[in-house]
């Protein structure tokens, strides 16, 4: 997910702290409007209306292409996990093709694979984290690859084994491509830049009102609920393996590989 510090925060931290935040923030645009404008001052002056609706606009515009990102990455994870698993289930059946002694060999080596990549799944958002779980992955892929090429030198088992080095390029490339996919979120300029909006907005908000009520902090606070619940689930759709928002069909099928061991 990069080297960002604001990819390395939780969502629900980061739109707890706006949620916090925006009501405060409304309340000091509010304050400045009271020491800065005099008590004969009740309407706006020029211009800052339409201020207020064009941050409205940007921040909208925003947030509807990183929803939209970050949806179209979800879905596109989703079915990479399933493609994942039928390369996953292709090479475990192409070991049926091979004498029992080396059968059982690959069949060792390709439960390991599944346990770590259920693993990978399983603790994605917790203590194993995908960068942590890609360093014990390379050992399990290269002894499939070396017993591969070997194989592939013996008459015997030429052709199953040019079979099986099929099956392991596939299944090799698609977690490569997983990874770089995992990789690609959203940029945290993009994310950084719609808490600001939507802080600028709170603070234009408070500003343009003279006097803030029961019933305008009922929306504000409303209105505060909303936007953090949506930049939420906008932060959480690009960041699949750690949130509560995940590829759960995908994993299904990883994990349903254990029934053919």
């Amino acid at each position: 997910m990069g080297n960002s510090l604001f990819l390395k925060v939780d969502a629900w931290i980061i739109c707890l702290t706006l949620l916090v935040l925006m009501p405060l923030i409304v309340k000091w645009g509010n304050g400045m409007r009271k020491k800065f404008w005099g008590p004969e001052d009740t309407d706006t002056r020029g211009g800052i209306n339409s201020l207020m609706g064009a941050l409205f606009g940007l921040w909208g515009f925003m947030l509807a292409f990183s929803f939209g990102q970050s949806g179209v990455r979800f879905e596109n994870l989703r079915s990479m996990i399933v493609d994942e698993s039928n390369d996953l289930r292709n090479a475990i059946l192409r070991t049926d093709f091979f004498p029992d002694s080396i059968r059982n060999v690959y069949r060792v080596e390709l439960r390991k694979y599944l346990e770590e990549r259920i693993a990978y799944y399983d603790n994605g958002g917790g203590d194993l984290t995908p960068g942590k779980s890609k360093e014990t992955l390379p050992s399990t892929t290269d002894q499939l690859w070396a017993l591969t090429v070997t194989l592939s030198k013996r008459p015997d088992t030429h052709n199953p084994a040019d079979d099986m080095t099929g099956a392991l390029i596939r299944l090799f490339d698609i977690s490569a491509k997983r990874e770089a996919l995992l990789n690609a979120g959203i940029p945290s300029p993009v994310s950084i830049a719609l808490i600001l909006l939507v802080l600028s907005i709170c603070f234009v908000g408070g500003f343009t009102t003279p006097v803030i009520q029961k019933k305008e902090w009922i929306v504000v606070c409303v209105f505060s609920f909303l936007a953090a619940m949506i930049l939420y689930i906008t932060i959480d759709l690009a960041r699949p393996m750690e949130g509560l928002i995940r590829p759960d069909a995908g994993e299904a099928g990883i994990v349903g590989l254990r029934r053919l061991f």
